[in-house]
């Protein structure tokens, strides 16, 4: 594990851009996607697999959860806006392809949602299988030790939860009837959902295919379901 008394600790290199935080990021990354914790790494192997000596991780970070929260914002600002902007993208092709006669159940446009259903849900998971690491990181510390990490990653899931809400409100992907607050909830077990299934699709390539189509499902119940049970007044 990481310690070291406060006397041992050299000033720290808070430059987000200093070579050797990032390499020691990096080498985390790797590390803690392979099998275990952010907490689990020691200072030693974390710095061979970095190449650096390991005094050098005290200049960069105080202790591991520091190193986990640099980590963490890393990881919101390679997936959040890209993630986002591949959604609305989706939605935006979905609804100029939407026919405006086209029948609905309940105030909802069944075509125009499986269209950017299944867009959203190819796009997700084309992104998780570029930056695999990230989500392995993000998913699993997100149930981890530290409450330090599972906190800043709540934080994260809300963020992504609050863009996912503000996008189903902004592109009418739900009744207009639906109250904000069920949206907000739709939008929140929605991004949980995918977040853990990403961790299937890492780890068994063979199911890609029928892990989409579950994904898939799932979100058109959550929306289908919200739909008919505002509808109903339940």
């Amino acid at each position: 594990m990481i310690s070291a008394s406060a006397d041992e600790q050299p000033p720290r290199d808070r430059s987000p851009d200093a070579p050797g935080k990032r390499l020691l990021m990096e080498a985390a990354l790797r590390l803690g996607s392979q099998s275990r914790s952010l907490g689990g790494l020691g200072l030693r192997e974390l710095a061979r697999e970095a190449g650096l000596n390991p005094n050098t991780f005290y200049r960069h970070f105080k202790d591991v959860d520091d190193l986990g929260l640099a980590i963490i914002r890393n990881i919101s600002t390679q997936l959040r806006q890209p993630l986002r902007e591949l959604r609305r993208e989706a939605a935006a092709r979905a609804v100029r392809g939407s026919q405006a006669e086209m029948p609905k159940l309940l105030g909802i446009d069944l075509g125009r949602g499986r269209r950017v259903c299944r867009e959203t849900v190819q796009l997700f998971f084309d992104f998780v299988d570029g930056n695999s690491e990230a989500f392995i990181i993000g998913v699993r510390e997100l149930h981890g030790s530290s409450p330090v990490l599972r906190a800043a990653l709540r934080k994260v899931m809300d963020d992504f939860t609050a863009d996912m809400a503000e996008d189903i409100s902004e592109f009418q992907l739900l009744p207009a009837q639906v109250e904000p607050d069920v949206v907000r909830r739709v939008s929140s077990l929605v991004s949980r959902n995918l977040f853990q299934m990403s961790l299937d699709y890492i780890g068994q390539p063979e199911r890609r295919e029928a892990i989409r189509a579950e994904a898939e499902e799932q979100v058109l119940f959550l929306f289908t379901g919200a739909s008919v049970l505002q509808a109903l007044g339940v």
